[in-house]
């Protein structure tokens, strides 16, 4: 089996003048990568890393963090990622629970224990990077620990994801497929390199000798365009937030800059009916895709928004699984069912993408991975093309009544009423006519927006039952670090203005 890096490695020698990376006005030729990979895995080698060993590196959106994880996994090692904006705090807590080796960083790190080995990434991984060329690799099987993702939780202790090599290309090939990324693409990857969303998309760009644009956010709406005359970027991926964060700063200019991409792929959440509708008619030529994901499995449903706007099922769903993605519905007793909008129940996957387990958390292993399957929280129905379509996570099911309600739907319908920017829904005890729950809908708009008008628009555009109770307005909605809402936060805002 041939292992990313070793195709990354091969392509040095097949097209080495060919451009691999590029950062601002620093290129990377596949040629000088696999130098600097070389180069790094000496150095590793030099250190005393063997294969197995967790080599923790932080994840800058610079090529040093692509040599840094192609020198770990080559030499056999396992690649840890740290978030570059980690407090030390967080990244020696992980370093600890890895049972790191070496933590290739330039942060700064005080009062570091004396059992914390440390190396500068740039040193190492960097352009200038001294030490003496030799080829040090090693043989890998197809179940060997590849890397490990530490997911950030809204509580308790990050998870640590196990990916083996099988798993990493796997979720490669999916993405390669799914989104049609061609050899003569340049990829844009404006967002953060430790997360699950940008490593598949920098995977499967370099996997197939396509050229990878790094970019550090985006905060600066003028670095796209910039990129774009630069390098001539043709594809790029983003969160749905970001997405109305670039249309409100480019403004009257969104639509002609984000035409001139190929494609753009949309993941670590979806796009609302509106998002959907509205990007399909104002981007006819450029390929649209919404992605649902996770660290677990890797990019795993597909959808082609511009198909999708124009169906009034699909418009809703979350993708469509590859052939070689087995996806199950399961009841509360783990058993199989034959879903549909009336019958729902747990996600559950199988197929060589997803995880080992996690890191020295066997419990929760054996929660998640039962009898092949990966058992997500996502209650969703298949329909009758195969599409599957969420109703939320488990936990933020609205029991209304006996009636569930999707903080989803409720979403979708609200975001479509003209004066919201966005809404976040969830469901909260009821203490007035004892339904069990009522939902509750936190709206971002530019001024207050009488709730009658609310109520006669959710009246004529939903059913009854998922009318909110109260509708909150906020400045902006709580995210997290990848920008997905936060429904914890939201609780605790209402929990908060209840006194």
């Amino acid at each position: 089996m041939e292992t990313f890096s070793e195709r990354v490695m091969r392509f040095g020698e097949e097209i080495p003048d060919k451009e691999a990376l590029v950062f601002r006005k620093e290129s990377v030729t596949f040629g000088a990568l696999k130098m600097r990979v070389r180069k790094a895995a000496a150095f590793l080698a030099e250190c005393g890393v063997k294969k197995g060993d967790r080599v923790l590196f932080s994840a800058p959106s610079k090529p040093e963090t692509i040599v840094a994880y192609l020198a770990v996994t080559r030499i056999g090692a396992v690649a840890v990622f740290i978030d570059k904006n980690s407090t030390p705090g967080n990244a020696l807590s992980i370093y600890s629970e890895a049972d790191g080796v070496l933590f290739l960083t330039d942060m700064k790190l005080p009062d570091v224990p004396p059992e914390v080995k440390l190396a500068s990434l740039k040193e190492v991984c960097g352009a200038g990077a001294k030490q003496e060329e030799s080829d040090v690799c090693a043989s890998c099987e197809p179940e060997d620990l590849s890397e490990i993702l530490f997911t950030t939780g809204t509580t308790g202790k990050p998870k640590g994801v196990m990916l083996s090599h099988r798993a990493v290309l796997s979720i490669l090939q999916h993405t390669k497929t799914g989104i049609g990324i061609r050899p003569d693409d340049r990829v844009l990857i404006p967002l953060p390199l430790h997360h699950s969303f940008s490593l598949r998309e920098l995977r499967a760009a370099l996997y197939g000798g396509s050229t990878v644009v790094l970019q550090n956010g985006f905060v600066f709406a003028k670095e796209i365009e910039q990129n774009l005359d630069a390098h001539g970027c043709t594809g790029m991926i983003a969160v749905p937030v970001s997405m109305e964060l670039l249309r409100s700063q480019m403004q009257d200019r969104f639509y002609e800059i984000m035409g001139r991409f190929r494609y753009i792929e949309i993941g670590a959440g979806s796009l609302t009916v509106e998002q959907r509708k509205r990007l399909a008619k104002k981007l006819p030529d450029t390929e649209l895709h919404n992605t649902w994901g996770s660290s677990e499995t890797g990019g795993a449903l597909f959808t082609d928004v511009h198909r999708a706007a124009k169906d009034p099922v699909l418009v809703t769903a979350i993708g469509k699984p590859l052939p070689d993605i087995t996806v199950k519905v399961l009841d509360p007793d783990g058993n199989p069912i034959r879903s549909d909008a009336e019958h729902t129940g747990r996600m559950a996957l199988s197929g060589d993408m997803v995880m080992s387990g996690y890191w020295k958390a066997e419990d929760l292993t054996k929660a998640a991975l039962a009898d092949g399957l990966l058992i997500t929280s996502d209650i969703v129905y298949e329909d009758a093309e195969g599409y599957y379509h969420m109703l939320g996570r488990a936990d933020d099911i609205i029991n209304v009544g006996g009636e569930k309600v999707s903080p989803l739907d409720v979403e979708n319908v609200a975001c479509e009423f003209p004066a919201i920017r966005e809404c976040g829904c969830i469901g909260v005890p009821d203490t007035k006519t004892h339904l069990g729950e009522v939902p509750v809908l936190f709206y971002a708009s530019e001024e207050e927006i009488p709730e009658a008008d609310l109520r006669s628009y959710m009246a004529s555009h939903a059913e009854k039952y998922k009318m909110p109770a109260y509708f909150v307005r906020v400045e902006a909605l709580p995210r997290n670090r990848m920008e997905k809402l936060d429904r914890k936060a939201l609780k605790i805002l209402w929990e908060e203005k209840q006194g």
